[in-house]
C-alpha cells in the first residue's frame, strides 16, 4: 500500500519554497513542478529549518500568479522554538 498523495493545488505549473530567517531578511528558496514534492520538502524544511524568528512560506504558480498555499508558523502565531 503506497501513501496518499497531496498536492496543495492541483494544476499547478509550479510550487515555490521560501525560507526566511528574519523579517526582511537573508532567504533560501526552492522551486517544485511537482506539488507532492513541495509539501515534503515544506514538512522537511519545518524539521530542520525552524527556529525562532524563522517563517517558511509554499506559494503555488498558475499563469505567473503565485498564490500561498502553506506558511510555517501559521499567520498570526508566535514562533517560539528555538
Amino acid at each position: 500500500m503506497t501513501a496518499p498523495t497531496e498536492s496543495p493545488l492541483p494544476g499547478a505549473e509550479q510550487y515555490h519554497l521560501t525560507v526566511r530567517f528574519r523579517p526582511d531578511g537573508p532567504a533560501v528558496q526552492g522551486t517544485w513542478a511537482s506539488g507532492t514534492t513541495a509539501i515534503r520538502k515544506f514538512r522537511s524544511w519545518i524539521g530542520t529549518h525552524a527556529t525562532q524568528g524563522v517563517t517558511i512560506t509554499l506559494e503555488a504558480e498558475t499563469d505567473g500568479i503565485r498564490t500561498s498555499v502553506k506558511q510555517w508558523p501559521l499567520p498570526g502565531e508566535r514562533n517560539e522554538r528555538q
